[in-house]
């Protein structure tokens, strides 16, 4: 029996992303960092507006729908879980668009991920479960990419004071402290949408333009303490 169409198109949402993966791991250089780069921006979008969506009573619009029924979720008594589930895609998101906290953005994306696919496959939605393992494909591959750092988690190492040993890598004290008070504005701002939309907005923006300095602030200080001649690792 030859497949359909929209078939084909629903198995090359999750064939695609396995061989993008494959592909770009494998060769490494360039290609690497670009699929590193472009996966943690597609995913990183795709959280923060669909956690600003849920937060909003679907009025700031992202990349991930449908919008959620604010109505049955009264109705049940789950609008405390309708928050969680918008916080946590917001703090995903924000951990996903910064290169320093990338890696727990990912590591938080893949049971988020498993629960919308278990979601929307329980409930038969046509082509969704495919395109979200897709995108649960690229969350594994940013996950692959950073094994050396992940190995450990499963691999004890057989001498642990190497890694005690290993200094934190941390950035001024002002600019550490203004990189974790706007991401709390951010992540704060975005729970006052009950005392009004605008409210919300310019607090989250006032903490996005703290978070962005503070963040251009601990870049450029890396920068000066970095060797001449050294390339950044994504």
């Amino acid at each position: 029996m030859t497949p359909s169409t929209p078939e084909v198109l629903y198995w090359l949402m999750i064939l695609l992303p396995i061989v993008a993966t494959a592909v770009a791991l494998r060769a490494g250089g360039w290609l690497r960092r670009l699929y590193v780069g472009a996966a943690r921006l597609l995913l990183g979008a795709l959280m923060l507006g669909g956690g600003l969506y849920k937060l909003s009573d679907n009025h700031i619009y992202g990349l991930m729908g449908p919008p959620m029924d604010h109505a049955f979720l009264a109705k049940h008594d789950l609008e405390i879980f309708g928050q969680f589930v918008g916080v946590a895609q917001l703090l995903i998101g924000l951990l996903l668009l910064t290169g320093r906290f990338a890696l727990a953005g990912a590591l938080m994306l893949v049971p988020m991920w498993l629960g919308i696919i278990m979601l929307v496959w329980s409930q038969h939605w046509v082509g969704t479960p495919y395109l979200t393992t897709g995108f649960l494909v690229l969350t594994l591959g940013l996950l692959l990419h950073d094994y050396q750092r992940l190995k450990y988690i499963i691999y004890p190492p057989a001498n642990p004071e190497i890694i005690r040993a290993q200094p934190l890598q941390t950035g001024p004290l002002g600019a550490e402290v203004s990189w974790w008070l706007g991401a709390a504005t951010v992540v704060g701002g975005s729970l006052l949408y009950p005392i009004s939309l605008r409210v919300m907005e310019g607090t989250m923006l006032a903490g996005l333009v703290l978070l962005l300095g503070a963040t251009g602030w601990l870049w450029r200080c890396k920068q000066a303490a970095r060797p001449p001649g050294s390339v950044t690792a994504a």
